[in-house]
């Protein structure tokens, strides 16, 4: 399991930007008959919404780690990026409640929480370097 996380957080920017699209796409392909069954297709226009609003904040996740590299920096950006996805996901939240108002846990909560909790994972996968990244790094981690 540990290689497959060195193999995510070792990919370059563009890849982790596409492999975010594809998990999105993925996540709405395999949410597609649960929602429909549990809510027809309100259902299935809440599970894309779900999956739309976690993909754009870990876009901009992956984009600030790769342009800060260092681990000071990494740790920053994860924290920074976990409160904007966070606050990004609850404002699309408010406002798609707003727009359909009949949207309950079944039309759209359930995937929202689904798909965060799966791109909040990768993301941190991503972000924060593997334990060989880690040892293969310039800069010491305390008590070395």
């Amino acid at each position: 399991m540990n290689s497959v996380f060195q193999k995510i957080s070792s990919l370059s920017s563009g890849r982790k930007v596409g492999l975010l699209g594809l998990v999105a796409f993925l996540m709405w392909g395999v949410q597609l008959a649960p929602a429909f069954a549990l809510a027809g297709r309100e259902g299935l226009e809440g599970a894309a919404y779900a999956s739309i609003l976690c993909l754009l904040p870990g876009w901009l996740v992956v984009h600030v780690t790769s342009r800060y590299p260092d681990a000071g920096s990494q740790a920053v950006a994860l924290l920074l990026g976990t409160g904007l996805r966070m606050a990004f996901v609850l404002v699309g939240a408010v406002v798609l409640t707003d727009l359909r108002p009949g949207w309950g846990i079944r039309e759209f909560y359930l995937w929202l929480l689904i798909d965060y909790f799966v791109f909040l994972a990768l993301e941190t996968a991503m972000v924060v370097p593997s334990e060989s990244d880690s040892v293969n790094s310039p800069h010491p981690t305390p008590g070395t």
